[in-house]
């Protein structure tokens, strides 16, 4: 946030058209221009929608913008896991679970790719508290809840998104190594990822 809000003061020469920023604290554009900003498509919309659902813990809401066959691809330091939607679902309900307030915080505007159709969020960061039920990863032991907060460095998500507004497969690309689910295991005391 503070890294935005940098941002933000250090454009101060610049023209007002050349600023437009979205945040995870309800959203704001700050283009003040004549000249417009175009407006979302309604891919863009698809794909805001479903983040708004994952932040409000409604799996039911996220699940009627998926398309029955979605597959999500994860993406970590050269090593990919495909698995089907639903299987991520009862993943990130797990995590809800242990974690009531985890959110994506954002600080960047989606973006469509013309030449493909797939929307990019390009700065998606999951965080928390673990205050709620222990949490697992896989087969290794649950870790009560202690209220330690979690940080997983930022995601890239890919949307795929059909012409009847379902998403038909997510790729999650993430750099570091506190990334995904065993991210979130190792920052509450779990296994090392070396």
């Amino acid at each position: 946030m503070m890294k935005s809000i940098k941002k933000l003061f250090s454009r101060k020469n610049e023209s007002p058209k050349s600023i437009h920023t979205t945040s995870s604290g309800g959203g704001c554009d700050t283009s003040t221009s004549e000249e417009q900003v175009q407006p979302e498509t309604a891919k863009e919309r698809v794909v805001r929608a479903y983040v708004q659902y994952l932040n409000g813990h409604d799996m039911d809401g996220a699940k009627e913008l998926m398309a029955d066959d979605c597959r999500c691809i994860f993406i970590t330091q050269g090593d990919n896991m495909e698995m089907e939607y639903n299987e991520m679902a009862a993943e990130v309900v797990n995590i809800f679970e242990a974690f009531p307030d985890f959110k994506f915080r954002f600080d960047s505007s989606i973006d469509e790719r013309k030449s493909d159709g797939v929307v990019v969020w390009s700065d998606l960061v999951p965080n928390g508290h673990h205050t709620g039920k222990p949490y697992a990863f896989g087969p290794c032991p649950a870790i009560e809840a202690s209220g330690k907060y979690v940080e997983n460095p930022p995601e890239t998500i890919c949307f795929h998104v059909n012409e009847q507004g379902k998403i038909t497969k997510h790729v999650i690309e993430s750099t570091g190594e506190m990334s995904g689910p065993p991210g979130i295991y190792t920052q509450l005391g779990g296994f090392p990822l070396m």
